[in-house]
């Protein structure tokens, strides 16, 4: 007999304790249906993505990004973008210079998008907006809550950045005092692109993907019902976050402070989109608190004018 760890009351036979396990921690991502009783059915084919399509997804944006950037190189040389400038030293400029490094980053995750649209439905056999679970509506019912949400996270994670340890002049910093139009280019991509292909990677693939893949475990018996109850969606958001820290880790020089603001924006935008099924949502709080990196220094550079006052 099976003791429960918190109640200390019998847990019931193991076929049931499989089904009720179910629900409780399915509850908060499964948006269409429920799993049947018959654990030996094939889930992945009832509720996309599932851990393979995760991986395939991220494999699938190494491409984009040769693709994206050399479209992008290709176009900046033959408009005379910056003048009689050699391939070489274009590319060069992809790395330091937001004009050109913005709209390559924008026309790969673009590309990335338009892919995964295009190959992802034909696998689910279903629309794609609902094989990851978009599910605009209640990004609607809900848009002034979450807008005010994200905003109210990005405030909160500032002032608490004001008591750690944070990078003087970040990469992310040197790249928006290059240029007015550079940095009104990346407030434009930090609150449309960046939030709608990070949540569609993060919260739309791999978080539901690693929750699959653990629901998995349970049906080989590898992991106990009881285990999946309780570990499932904290690991999973875990997971999640790290990589998602990690892609930023560039921006804020690999500094272990806002590495772990960020983390904590993470597991808050994993929250929504279990809470709400729906990866609009989380984008939406995501955009929000993206603006509020920008709102501070659109007020101290009266509007991006005067770069310079960042040096003060």
């Amino acid at each position: 007999m099976t003791l429960d760890p918190v109640s200390l009351t019998p847990l019931p036979p193991r076929e049931e304790a499989v089904e009720s396990a179910l629900p409780e921690a399915e509850y908060l991502y499964q948006p269409y249906s429920q799993p049947p009783s018959d654990l030996t059915h094939d889930l992945a084919q009832l509720d996309p993505p599932h851990l393979g399509h995760a991986i395939l997804f991220f494999v699938l944006t190494v491409p984009m990004l040769f693709l994206g950037e050399a479209l992008s190189l290709f176009l900046a040389k033959q408009s005379h973008l910056f003048g009689n400038e050699s391939y070489h030293a274009i590319f060069e400029r992809l790395g330091t210079d937001a004009r050109l490094a913005i709209p390559a980053q924008m026309l790969t995750y673009a590309l990335t998008a338009l892919a995964a649209a295009a190959i992802f439905p034909v696998l689910w056999r279903q629309p794609f907006l609902q094989g990851i679970h978009w599910n605009v509506s209640a990004a609607k019912t809900k848009f002034l809550w979450l807008l005010a949400l994200g905003l109210a996270l990005g405030f909160g994670i500032t002032l608490l950045g004001n008591y750690l340890p944070m990078p003087k002049d970040p990469p992310i910093m040197q790249d928006m005092m290059g240029s007015p139009l550079g940095a009104w280019m990346m407030l434009l991509f930090g609150i449309t692109f960046a939030p709608l292909l990070e949540e569609l990677a993060f919260r739309g693939f791999l978080l539901p993907g690693l929750i699959h893949g653990l629901r998995w475990l349970m049906q080989r018996d590898i992991l106990s019902p009881e285990a999946f109850s309780w570990m499932t969606l904290p690991l999973s958001v875990v997971l999640t976050t790290i990589p998602f820290a990690l892609l930023h880790a560039t921006q804020v020089s690999h500094a272990w402070a806002p590495l772990l603001l960020i983390g904590i924006v993470s597991v808050a935008l994993c929250v929504i989109r279990l809470r709400l099924k729906s990866v609009a949502a989380s984008a939406v709080v995501h955009a929000a608190y993206n603006f509020t990196l920008f709102a501070g220094l659109l007020l101290q550079t009266d509007g991006f004018r005067h770069l310079d006052r960042l040096n003060s």
